[in-house]
């Protein structure tokens, strides 16, 4: 409680409690150390963080406010959803992860995109939402920026996803496999402009050189030659099966 909500430390000073993000990573240390003492070292018999409920500090809303906070989103019914599956299992396969994960979630477009496998914690059952990605028409290239908020938030998530996720991993494994290097790795470039930071996405498959500037990263959302699922494609989707499903008139993504 004190890490979460703050008050006076041992040491007298009194201290901010910490961000949600930052108990949750606490937390994992926590839970990683004590299951090591456990096994394979045997110095305890049983892990005391099993035992530890973890509480945060509310976040507070300004009620009068008229910021837009995305109230007139609906979301689909259990049935639709399920329409909705079968018909990208036809169609186009490679959009359904982003659109179970932005369902389950509640994660916009860009977010589901941006996500990375650094992000998702299996053993906590949560994502940490850092970033976002969308289409710079200006610039012709895709940028990696932060969410609509402008904050790193963290979403709990429950066992569906968690075994959505790892059937994921594991078809990407076997894709990796079987495309060889013609298999695409996901990186992204720091561009500095006019006392300006952005980040640039690209994508090489294993033939290609790897310039030094480019940094890896590891995309959740990919198409099966490794590509990432990107915002725009996503987008067009939503397009057709606002034309092909009866009562989908309108659907997008929030």
């Amino acid at each position: 409680d004190l890490l979460s909500f703050g008050g006076v430390h041992p040491d007298g000073k009194e201290r901010k409690g910490y961000s949600k993000d930052y108990i949750h990573s606490f937390s994992a240390v926590m839970q990683q150390s004590f299951r090591f003492a456990v096994f394979p070292k045997q110095y305890i018999t049983f892990n005391p963080m099993q035992y530890i409920k973890l509480r945060y500090q509310t976040d507070e809303v300004d009620l009068f406010s008229d910021e837009d906070m995305d109230g007139n989103v609906q979301p689909i019914s259990r049935e639709d959803y399920e329409r909705l599956l079968a018909y990208l299992q036809k169609k186009n396969p490679a959009a359904i992860l982003p659109i179970q994960i932005a369902y389950y979630a509640g994660l916009r477009i860009g977010e589901a995109c941006g996500l990375a496998w650094q992000d998702v914690n299996l053993e906590e059952q949560c994502l940490t939402i850092r970033r976002s990605i969308r289409y710079d028409g200006s610039k012709r290239k895709y940028i990696i920026g932060p969410t609509k908020r402008k904050k790193v938030r963290v979403v709990d998530f429950g066992d569906t996803l968690v075994e959505i996720f790892r059937n994921a991993r594991k078809e990407q494994l076997k894709n990796r496999m079987q495309y060889g290097e013609l298999y695409h790795t996901n990186y992204y470039k720091e561009v500095k402009e006019k006392n300006r930071v952005y980040y640039e996405y690209y994508c090489l498959d294993r033939t290609q050189e790897v310039p030094a500037d480019y940094k890896e990263i590891s995309f959740v959302c990919l198409r099966p030659d490794g590509c990432l699922e990107l915002p725009t494609t996503l987008g067009t989707v939503c397009r057709k099966v606002a034309k092909a499903l009866e009562g989908f008139e309108g659907f997008h993504f929030h």
